[in-house]
């Protein structure tokens, strides 16, 4: 079944302290196009999450976004210099015999030391966070699909039955063509008895009010675009129930159907006619509107 390019799903790993959450979001885009948030000491990994995803997506704008749960500065270690330290404490401690006044709580003074306080990379154990993140990544993307196949079979019940209402202007168009040429043939016999009340002129007969028949029979047939309007329709259907990607497979067969459509309101030369093909208009851009949102 067709998916839908409009989803969302999330996913958590937890072990040894260490938790991620990863929240995977998908719009409507022409292409695959994948933007990946993550703390800076994870940046590392993106080729990792760009080609699970691409694996499990096929169209779509799609934000993948990972946090660290694990708590703040857990990627990071301050450590404390305690030789650099005491060397302090003892300058502090004979500064304050040299002057005589007591020595008050040295904490404040040494965190504002250089060397004292260091801030490092914390050792992380690669292989964990790996397989951390591609577990938490997994199951974003699986419930991501999910929401995007439920989405998809919506759209696609919807899309069927107006494939349907489009087969039965179809049907509407096919009934009422042959009987244009017959209409047209009255008129213009309705015509020539108003402008020849009396008597008819020597140029005119009735083999040539049937040749002008004729003539516009032939440059109105619709038969052929008929029959591929039928062939798309099916196409349509064909294409809603396959379980491949067929966004762009859709919006191709909506332009042929518009082509063909577009002709017969060139042709058509009767009002019901006209009236039907705009119709059909109207619901091809419904279709077309709701085929964009499948991948």
């Amino acid at each position: 079944m067709a998916k839908s390019m409009t989803g969302y799903g999330n996913g958590e790993s937890q072990q040894e302290g260490r938790k991620f959450r990863v929240e995977c979001r998908t719009v409507n885009h022409r292409y695959l196009d994948i933007a990946v948030r993550a703390p800076a000491w994870l940046l590392s990994y993106e080729p990792l999450v760009r080609t699970l995803a691409t694996e499990r997506l096929g169209r779509g704008r799609v934000e993948i976004r990972v946090t660290d749960e694990s708590g703040a500065g857990e990627s990071s270690e301050v450590t404390v210099d305690r030789g650099l330290m005491a060397s302090y404490l003892r300058a502090l401690e004979e500064l304050a015999q040299i002057t005589g006044e007591p020595l008050s709580d040295p904490t404040g003074f040494l965190a504002r030391q250089p060397g004292i306080l260091t801030a490092g990379e914390r050792d992380e154990d690669e292989e964990t966070v790996e397989a951390l993140l591609k577990e938490a990544l997994l199951f974003a993307l699986d419930e991501l699909n999910r929401t995007r196949e439920e989405e998809g079979a919506r759209l696609v019940a919807d899309l069927l039955e107006k494939v349907q209402e489009l087969r039965e202007a179809i049907l509407l168009i096919e009934e009422r063509a042959p009987k244009v040429p017959g209409i047209y043939r009255e008129k213009l016999l309705k015509r020539a008895e108003e402008l020849f009340l009396e008597e008819r002129p020597e140029w005119y007969s009735d083999q040539r009010l049937f040749a002008e028949v004729a003539l516009f029979a032939d440059r109105a047939s619709i038969d052929e675009e008929i029959t591929r309007l039928k062939a798309h329709a099916d196409a349509l259907d064909a294409a809603l129930l396959s379980d491949a990607p067929v966004g762009r497979q859709l919006d191709f067969l909506i332009q042929e159907v518009f082509r063909e459509i577009n002709t017969i309101g060139s042709k058509a030369n009767d009002l019901d006619l006209t009236e039907t093909v705009v119709a059909v208009k109207t619901l091809l851009e419904k279709i077309r509107e709701q085929v964009q949102n499948l991948e």
